[in-house]
């Protein structure tokens, strides 16, 4: 272990897959973390996140010379070495792949010490690896208020490992199961993401919102093209899917002959009463990844004895399979990282490291709201707008509550920016609940209109018996965001809108202490005998990344029908911006 007068000082990255980052952790405390795509703009940035680091450098009040080591959330040589194993096994098929891949891994991937050595500035051998799967996993149980839990990690791909079983205790992490490429559900799912004309990899959340309006007809068919096996495992059948040799093409044609012709990207969705195989499919698919991930739960349940679970991985992205673990698997508490995926990976690699090297573990701030903040002021001079003071935290979500119960729709951007896919607080766009058709002009705000796209119910953490039916082992994930429940009768009488099928929404549970100022929002929006409920979604334009930087929110209100921008303490109405 550390001596009590060193410092561990670790840089995290991920890079090259999706949602690069990069992540500071000092003596076991996560300080800054960032993805690439806030700075380059680019949605899902998969490259080396140079300006994400070196801003969590500069937030942390480092240089690169001060890092202790920088670590890398997988390790290169055996992903190629998986690379290289696939790709041969599938050749012929797999020639085009194998070529375009060779060329990549040839050309620096192999080298990747080096290249972050240089980039970053420090000696090559402060350059360390971990595993993908346990970047997953330390982010899971090391950012968990656990002292001990079980962690479920189920994944796209990394090295080999898709899915992984785990139990942690204290500062240590012991692998108990994993299963391996290609028999994943991570890529399983991505393949019918593309079958239904969606992009694999980015949009697995349309196609969840899709399943809410179709029937599980096809259950049985799905389920045969990923077989459960003893003890929770399952393997894809690799006769119908193709992603283990081609990045590009995920399914086979085989697919297509058992549920017909694929969607092609923009074309007419399938979700009517009697021409309704594309809703239909993606509630097969549901169903199906929902039962394969309960046989894991419940194997990694009896193997540990353990009442707590922490989950990791992409696929946990899916907020209906999530709920279905809190409501019928066999754990009492159930937490997840609001910050998902690749993105959250940086952190975890960092985290992973240094308790892997003696540093006693820390509580983390229960969100990843460690990004960028701006002042207010200087950004609406250099953009040309005018703005009114709010008068401070006191009065803010009064005035701002006032205006949401007069029908308009506002964003409201406060503080640092948060790491992942979804904000929390800091960078959102809401409307009061109540009213009729509110879910289509927030996201008609964005050009985001999507009859089947999810939004965020915000509730008080205090009202959650009232406005929602939330498992115990629920309500740690619906902090985050990170599940569905049902509705209360209360709840689907004062918000309708705010419903998908069966009565289901997305809630987010608003904590006092989290968020102080959201919270008192919602409680002036409850006054006078109304619903405290309000609907939210993060600040940003179709296809493009959260709104991060001052510039970023003010060109993304300019170009929204929104009608009043909230920027820490000062308000912008619609009429005092130049709009496009």
């Amino acid at each position: 272990e550390l001596d009590s007068t060193e410092r561990m000082r670790v840089l995290g990255i991920s890079a090259f897959h999706r949602d690069s980052a990069a992540a500071v952790c000092v003596d076991g405390e996560l300080l800054a973390a960032a993805q690439e795509e806030r700075f380059s703009r680019v949605r899902a940035d998969s490259g080396l996140p140079r300006r994400a680091a070196r801003w969590c450098l500069e937030r942390a009040g480092l240089h690169s010379s001060d890092l202790d080591a920088v670590v890398f959330y997988e390790k290169p040589l055996r992903k190629f070495e998986r690379t290289l194993a696939v790709q041969l096994q599938g050749f012929p098929r797999s020639a085009r792949s194998f070529s375009r891949g060779l060329f990549l891994w040839l050309g620096d991937r192999l080298w990747l010490r080096t290249q972050l050595a240089e980039e970053f500035g420090v000696e090559p051998a402060k350059v360390q690896f971990v595993e993908h799967a346990r970047s997953h996993a330390a982010l899971a149980f090391y950012s968990s208020p656990f002292p001990r839990a079980a962690v479920l990690v189920v994944d796209d791909l990394g090295e080999w490992a898709s899915t992984t079983l785990a139990r942690g205790e204290g500062a240590t992490l012991a692998t108990l199961a994993e299963l391996h490429h290609p028999h994943s559900l991570g890529l399983w799912c991505s393949a019918y993401t593309q079958f239904l004309g969606f992009e694999p990899g980015l949009d697995e959340e349309r196609v969840e919102a899709l399943a809410h309006g179709g029937a599980p007809c096809w259950e049985r068919e799905v389920a045969d093209t990923v077989p459960a096996l003893a003890g929770g495992a399952f393997e894809v059948d690799t006769r119908l899917f193709r992603f283990a040799h081609d990045a590009e093409r995920l399914f086979d044609p085989a697919l297509e002959q058992r549920f017909g012709p694929a969607r092609q990207a923009g074309g007419r969705l399938r979700t009517e009463a009697g021409d309704s195989r594309d809703a239909d499919l993606a509630a097969s698919v549901q169903r199906v990844l929902e039962e394969r991930v309960l046989a894991l739960a419940r194997e990694l349940h009896a193997r540990t004895g353990l009442d707590a679970l922490c989950l990791g991985g992409e696929v946990f992205r899916n907020r209906t399979l999530v709920a279905r673990l809190a409501h019928d698997g066999p754990f009492r508490e159930l937490f997840a990282p609001a910050a998902f995926g690749e993105a959250g990976a940086a952190a975890g690699a960092a985290l992973e490291h240094s308790q892997s090297h003696g540093v006693p573990r820390r509580a983390q701030r229960p969100r990843l709201a460690l990004g960028e903040s701006f002042d207010p002021v200087g950004a609406m001079e250099a953009a040309g707008v005018r703005g009114a003071a709010l008068g401070g935290n006191a009065s803010a979500p009064r005035q701002l509550a006032e205006l949401l119960r007069a029908g308009r729709t506002l964003a409201w951007v406060r503080g640092p920016d948060e790491l992942g896919r979804e904000s929390l607080g800091a960078r959102l766009i809401l409307c009061a609940a109540t009213q009729a058709g509110a879910r289509e002009r927030l996201l008609g705000a964005l050009a985001r209109a999507d009859a089947r796209a999810l939004v965020r119910v915000l509730v008080r953490e205090e009202d959650a018996e009232v406005w929602l039916e939330l498992p115990n082992a629920a309500r740690a994930l619906a902090r985050h965001a990170l599940c569905t429940a049902r509705a209360s009768p209360a709840l689907r009488a004062a918000a309708p809108s705010a419903l998908l099928s069966h009565a289901v929404v997305w809630p987010q549970l608003v904590v006092r202490e989290w968020d102080p100022a959201l919270h008192a929002l919602l409680g002036e929006l409850g006054r006078d005998g109304q619903a405290p409920v309000a609907l939210a979604a993060s600040l940003h334009l179709r296809g493009q990344p959260i709104a991060s930087s001052a510039a970023d929110v003010l060109d993304a209100f300019a170009r929204s029908t929104l009608d009043a921008l909230a920027l820490e303490d000062w308000l912008i109405e619609a009429d005092g911006a130049p709009r496009e």
